[in-house]
């Protein structure tokens, strides 16, 4: 298929080499995180396949991902500008410190866009390329707690790293956010205090719901509603409907894309079988989503990128 990178496996067997065997995976590669360019020729993501998490890019009729930048430490979650001429991504430029970075599809004119002591990540663009949405553990009143108990709220600024805005006042983890095509919407992944279970479907007193908001955070609205761990949101092209993944269909670790209309009417799952999907991304005809194909076990996790029809 084209539009999928293929994953490299390499298997040994351990002991006897009759059939059935105990074999041993030695290679997890995790190509995730995709973004489509506008024109639908080129997906950049993010890949292991060097050893620590870099960002990739590829002609999806070529198949041949060559490597945007290297970055020491690693980097992640990388998404395409609606121009197709810049991708946006967050950089570890220490230990539990990210920063957004944005660079031109050639590989030229590396910029850091923020500077905090904390967590920068998960960028998107605006519709209109002017801003960029990220989430931020700059105003948490304890920046030494950790991750999960840090307060994550939803900034942008504009493509230059001026004018930092703070859209929501969660006072909780908030990530993952997007700003809706028209400007006036926040979406975004909330971690709310009830119970609810975790990737695992282990219970837990935390639920991650998907919440939008207009663009100064109030009238915020639990769009998910459910128990089950909700993630990754994004609008559709036209703004009308919301990808998210959720694992509410089972089974552990196992999470499919679900669509909905940005009111939470209208839920249908879109992915099905038994492997996990997550972190979906729209095409920009909102005809495909891309999203992480993958398998995990308690100890290790593998995957590629696929895409899937979009039906009305």
């Amino acid at each position: 298929m084209k539009n999928k990178i293929a994953i490299s496996l390499l298997i040994v067997s351990l002991g006897s080499t009759d059939i059935g065997a105990q074999t041993q995976r030695l290679i997890n590669t995790r190509d995730m995180y995709p973004s489509i360019s506008a024109d639908g020729k080129q997906m950049v993501f993010q890949s292991n396949r060097t050893g620590k998490n870099q960002i990739f890019i590829m002609n999806l009729e070529e198949g041949k991902p060559r490597q945007l930048g290297d970055f020491p430490l690693g980097a992640e979650t990388p998404v395409f500008s609606p121009d197709g001429q810049h991708i946006v991504f967050d950089v570890y430029v220490g230990e539990s410190n990210n920063d957004v970075f944005v660079i031109n599809v050639d590989g030229s004119n590396l910029k850091q866009l923020t500077d905090s002591p904390g967590y920068d990540g998960h960028p998107h663009w605006s519709a209109d390329g002017q801003r960029i949405v990220f989430n931020s553990d700059r105003t948490s009143p304890d920046p030494d707690a950790a991750w999960s108990d840090r307060w994550h709220e939803i900034f942008s600024m504009k493509a230059d790293g001026s004018d930092v805005k703070q859209h929501t006042y969660c006072k909780s983890v908030c990530t993952y956010g997007s700003v809706s095509p028209d400007g006036k919407k926040v979406l975004y992944r909330k971690v709310i205090k009830a119970a609810g279970f975790n990737w695992e479907l282990g219970s837990i007193a935390k639920n991650s719901e998907i919440f939008i908001a207009d663009i100064d955070g109030s009238n915020e609205a639990n769009i998910s509603n459910n128990a089950a761990f909700d993630g990754w949101p994004v609008f559709s092209p036209d703004g009308k409907r919301v990808a998210f993944a959720s694992n509410r269909s089972g089974p552990a670790r196992t999470g499919q894309v679900w669509l909905m209309n940005i009111d939470g009417s209208g839920l249908y799952q879109l992915s099905q079988g038994p492997w996990s999907h997550a972190q979906p991304a729209w095409g920009f005809d909102g005809q495909n989503i891309y999203a992480y194909q993958l398998t995990e076990t308690e100890d290790d996790e593998f995957g590629s990128i696929v895409s899937i029809k979009v039906v009305d």
